[in-house]
């Protein structure tokens, strides 16, 4: 009896296989099939029933053996081709779902400390959060500083050089204008560039995830 190993092979190809050998002259009608997935179980019982034969399952080492027997040199031929056969066998393979785009995320930082309570603890986290995140597998796809946060893109700031590091590995970084106005930081901008409250209303209301500190 011819033996197929087809561990780590996905539909149809263990059942195409299966078919094709099932033809070969010394196959007698059976052939055992190693497989190490549900669907390509299911699939060879229908070969089997399709082709007038049995299907034995037994449960192996990391996956089942599937005994097809009983199959005419007849039956195993497949005239029409092995489409019409996998049709003809009730056989489909599911398609996988596209695997959807990573939801981008945008980042509101307004203020200079994180949380509520010590001022001082909450810089020394926001610090070390904006730190993280520049040294993270994946960065966010835009961060916003607004109201007092503003002031951490300034120059002087602990957060510069993290916020930098940001923006080169791809983050947008924005930081509102009229906050920066307003604590007369406009010309000491250090790191990327100014918007306007309706371009963050655009953010807010936009796909990304929006995430606020």
């Amino acid at each position: 009896m011819t033996e197929l190993n087809c561990f780590g092979e996905t539909c149809p190809k263990p059942v195409i296989r299966a078919m094709k050998a099932l033809q070969e002259p010394d196959a007698a009608g059976s052939v055992r099939v190693l497989v190490d997935n549900t669907v390509a179980v299911e699939n060879l019982k229908r070969l089997a029933a399709n082709k007038q034969g049995a299907a034995e399952v037994a449960e192996i080492e990391g996956g089942w053996a599937v005994t097809i027997a009983g199959v005419s040199a007849a039956a195993a031929e497949n005239p029409a081709g092995e489409e019409a056969a996998l049709v003809e066998a009730g056989i489909a393979c599911p398609v996988p779902e596209a695997a959807s785009a990573k939801q981008q995320v945008t980042v509101f930082v307004g203020s200079k400390a994180l949380g509520q309570g010590a001022p001082e603890l909450g810089h020394i986290l926001i610090k070390g959060l904006v730190y993280a995140m520049s040294q993270a597998d994946e960065v966010p796809h835009r961060i916003v500083f607004f109201n007092d946060g503003a002031t951490l893109t300034c120059e002087g700031s602990e957060l510069v050089d993290d916020v930098r590091e940001l923006e080169r590995r791809g983050c947008e970084v924005l930081t509102c204008g009229t906050c920066l106005d307003f604590h007369g930081l406009r010309d000491k901008l250090a790191v990327g560039g100014v918007t306007n409250l309706y371009a963050i209303s655009e953010f807010v209301l936009g796909p990304d995830k929006v995430v606020t500190l």
